[in-house]
């Protein structure tokens, strides 16, 4: 599956698994465990939401502000499949967001549930799974071409925002069999509080989620190690 992730796409990939190896582990989140099976049907209730209720249309873009909850992939592949864009702002300074957000016209902002953020568009990211959203949403073709992502780069005090597609990363997950050296806990991959990067996308998160192999996220682990 790894060689072949950069001829494939991978949404029909994750539908895929969703159908053939549904009980397998995702991630863990506080109180759900996420199988392929539930990431799939996260995906299908958020791409709604995210039409039906808060307006999002193809060719627009929604921004994250967060460190690296797995819950922001959901609102990635969400946002693919209705042809929309997603401006990751993980690890930034509340000035390199402003910065970032005057580049772009941003329709949403979706943030981490424990991050205060004073933005009248924001909504939590939890509010992006709350409930099943019954709107059915208009998809677009799978284009893995599409530039999908807006990533920010800083350069001493600049900021600029580099476009990049899914057929950028998947070229580059030929190297991400190096996923299966990758720092391990409790059998899963070890995710840092960062996911949006052009690395650990291409060599890392989505080989492993091409493999259905399970990811454990520092985000969420922290939470879970204080449960425990």
């Amino acid at each position: 599956m790894l060689i072949m992730i950069n001829k494939a796409k991978l949404l029909a990939i994750l539908l895929s698994h969703a159908n053939l190896h549904g009980e397998a582990l995702t991630h863990v989140l506080p109180q759900r465990v996420i199988t392929y099976r539930r990431f799939w049907s996260r995906i299908e209730r958020a791409s709604a939401r995210l039409q039906g209720e808060w307006g999002v249309q193809a060719g627009q873009c929604v921004a994250y502000v967060g460190n690296g909850h797995p819950d922001a992939l959901v609102l990635y592949f969400a946002l693919i499949r209705i042809g929309a864009q997603l401006l990751p702002l993980e690890g930034l300074s509340v000035t390199q967001i402003q910065q970032a957000m005057t580049q772009v016209d941003v329709t949403c902002v979706m943030v981490d549930d424990a991050l205060d953020f004073a933005d009248t568009a924001a909504h939590a990211l939890s509010e992006l799974l709350a409930d099943w959203s019954h709107f059915d949403p208009q998809l677009v073709a799978e284009d893995p071409a599409m530039f999908s992502l807006l990533l920010p780069v800083v350069q001493g005090a600049v900021l600029s925002l580099q476009p990049v597609s899914l057929l950028q990363l998947l070229s580059g997950a030929s190297r991400g069999q190096e996923a299966q050296g990758a720092e391990a806990k409790q059998g899963a991959l070890w995710v840092p509080e960062k996911i949006f990067t052009i690395d650990i996308l291409s060599t890392l998160v989505l080989p492993a989620l091409s493999a259905a192999q399970h990811l454990c996220f520092a985000a969420t682990d922290k939470v879970l190690r204080k449960a425990s």
